[in-house]
């Protein structure tokens, strides 16, 4: 597997600036306009890219699967009812939403669900793969999908350590060998004491090599930030343009357009604050370092030729002379000039 790989032009991996995909899923809610607006916030906030869902309701579940999620407005529907809701977004017009998107500049691709799904997004040259946490032991759904030799980001909520080895090695298999994983809690919303952060850096060191990320359904921004301070290298973030919106289930646990722009600056701004792992005088620190440390100044005035005494000698700013470091060696030593009282002692001096 690799570190470090390309999506549309992108580097993305150990290492790089974090890729942020904007996880617009079904909030267009079967409305065309709706996803452009998704797709149009979304560049404007800065993130990568942007992801949707591609499923048909009868494909994926039965009419009597519970749901695992809560939806106030129809308490007592399954999965389906829900998925058949969702799934009338035509070929026509997600092929018009992604057109729309590569117009605008910000990468668009989908997770498909099912084969025909598959063949659907392979058809519309997607540069990348999403393999939702749901579907990751679903090996058939993982060879079709690897055999389209594009990047695959495989969620891995739920999920054993054994059962993400097997998917990888399921992927490789048939041809991929450019995958992120991303941890993720498969709860909507997650609370925060069900994230799991230190998660996400233990599969750093049980697939090391391989790029890890967070696939993130907490509410608000900071757990992604924080995840982006620990190294991971992809932020998934529900998104929408409005929570209040009724339709998909998705909404109110998304970021909008104004806390995902939040998010976006704030992980650049904690990427370049990273630096470099190198301690020592910083170009920011020269004048601080001039005039912020002190130096061996003198206490009282000192004649020429006198003994140095230690009540002689105090310390201040600014650090231009002697550093209080060798206070001790100039102790004892001869005053090679008269010093008045308050000076920055140096070395031609004592």
């Amino acid at each position: 597997m690799k570190s470090t790989f390309n999506i549309a032009g992108r580097k993305v991996g150990i290492s790089e600036p974090a890729y942020l995909i904007a996880e617009a899923g079904v909030n267009h809610d079967c409305l065309l306009d709706r996803g452009k607006a998704l797709v149009d916030t979304a560049k404007a906030a800065g993130f990568d890219a942007i992801k949707f869902q591609s499923y048909t309701a009868s494909k994926i579940a039965t009419r009597v699967a519970p749901r695992y999620w809560v939806e106030p407005q129809d308490p007592h529907g399954t999965q389906w009812d829900t998925f058949a809701k969702l799934d009338k977004l035509s070929d026509a017009d997600f092929k018009t939403l992604i057109d729309h998107a590569r117009k605008t500049g910000i990468v668009a691709f989908s997770t498909p669900f099912d084969d025909e799904a598959v063949d659907f997004l392979t058809g519309m040259n997607m540069p990348v793969f999403k393999i939702a946490s749901a579907d990751l032991t679903c090996k058939p759904l993982l060879q079709r999908v690897a055999r389209a030799k594009e990047p695959m980001i495989l969620s891995t909520g739920t999920s054993t350590l054994a059962e993400i080895d097997e998917a990888l090695e399921t992927v490789a298999a048939n041809g991929c060998d450019e995958v992120v994983l991303l941890h993720c809690t498969l709860k909507y919303p997650c609370p925060a004491e069900g994230i799991n952060l230190r998660m996400m850096t233990h599969m750093m060191q049980a697939f090391p090599g391989i790029p890890v990320g967070l696939s993130d359904h907490s509410l608000g921004i900071s757990v992604p930030q924080a995840a982006v301070a620990m190294g991971a290298c992809m932020i998934e973030k529900h998104y929408t343009i409005d929570k209040t919106i009724q339709g998909s289930p998705d909404h109110h646990l998304s970021v909008d357009p104004i806390e995902g722009k939040a998010m976006v600056d704030g992980i650049r701004t904690i990427e370049r604050a990273f630096g470099r792992k190198v301690k020592g005088l910083e170009p920011l620190e020269k004048e601080a370092f001039l005039y912020a440390r002190r130096s061996v100044t003198s206490a009282k005035a000192i004649a020429k030729g006198a003994a140095i005494t230690r009540d002689m000698l105090t310390y201040k700013r600014p650090g231009t002379g002697i550093s209080p470091r060798f206070f001790d060696l100039v102790v004892g030593r001869t005053a090679k000039q008269d010093i008045p009282e308050d000076t920055t002692l140096t070395w031609e001096m004592v």
